[in-house]
């Protein structure tokens, strides 16, 4: 079950013309964390456990959730620009990024455009760089319900995913995914997710970076990790064993703990 420990607050931060829907949670160190393709699920035991230290910001992407997507916004680049656009909005001049699937790409974009105000850089499962040898599953030509259990490697197992997606149906096409899900695709179907040039812009990334890959990975192959550690360097890369694309839905304690023992170093 997910922890109680923190309460959570739901903000609106204006960006320029655009409500940007968020949560936080804790204090200390701001910690901004991104989430993936399955968009805002709440307040997660992630998200509790790492604001034991942290005060931690769980925005909504635009054009996800409650956040409108601006006219503008086409690409996952705009995302990047858009997030370093909320930085300075909420007076935050050092910050730990944190991003998961899509959002580990955002993470990452942000990065190789502005990596001095980084305190760490954490990419869990990112999308944004091409595998040489695997693939990644095309999720945009399968029900959500498929997606979502390729996603985790045990999905029995995993109390945190049970909580969401297991508690009710989950609903293949419309409801209050879709919009995400056509976002999504509108960012990262051509290319399909991934960046030409992210590997060689990550080589200025100066900011202590960390990459967390499920060993189980169904949908970016654990290639894709080792392709992110060599793109960066100094970077450290964790695999975590029996795990898949979701280690915050599948195993979130031991993410935390990997998680917050490095924004300590």
């Amino acid at each position: 079950m997910t922890l109680s420990t923190t309460s959570a607050r739901e903000e609106t931060v204006e960006v320029g013309e655009t409500r940007l829907q968020l949560l936080r949670g804790g204090s200390g160190r701001p910690a901004l964390v991104l989430h993936g393709i399955e968009g805002p699920e709440g307040w997660l035991e992630f998200h509790d456990r790492l604001s034991r230290e942290h005060e931690v910001l769980a925005p909504a992407h635009p054009g996800f959730g409650e956040s409108p997507r601006p006219a503008w916004m086409e690409s996952i680049s705009h995302q990047a620009l858009f997030y370093e656009w909320f930085l300075r909005v909420a007076g935050i001049d050092k910050v730990d990024l944190v991003g998961f699937g899509i959002g580990g790409w955002i993470a990452a974009e942000m990065a190789a455009m502005n990596s001095d105000n980084l305190a760490h850089l954490v990419l869990v499962d990112a999308a944004g760089i091409k595998p040489q040898t695997g693939e990644t599953l095309d999720v945009f030509i399968r029900r959500w319900r498929e997606v979502v259990e390729a996603c985790v490697h045990d999905p029995e197992g995993a109390a945190e995913y049970q909580r969401i997606y297991g508690a009710a149906p989950i609903q293949d096409y419309g409801g209050t995914r879709e919009a995400g899900r056509s976002m999504a695709m509108r960012m990262c179907y051509r290319p399909y997710m991934y960046s030409p040039a992210l590997p060689a812009l990550l080589a200025g990334v100066r900011a202590p970076a960390l990459i967390v890959w499920g060993a189980e990975d169904r949908i970016i192959p654990v290639e894709c990790g080792r392709l992110y550690q060599a793109a960066m360097p100094g970077s450290r890369l964790e695999v975590m064993p029996d795990c898949g694309h979701w280690p915050h839905y599948e195993k979130p304690a031991e993410l935390a703990e990997i998680v917050g023992r490095f924004l300590k170093a």
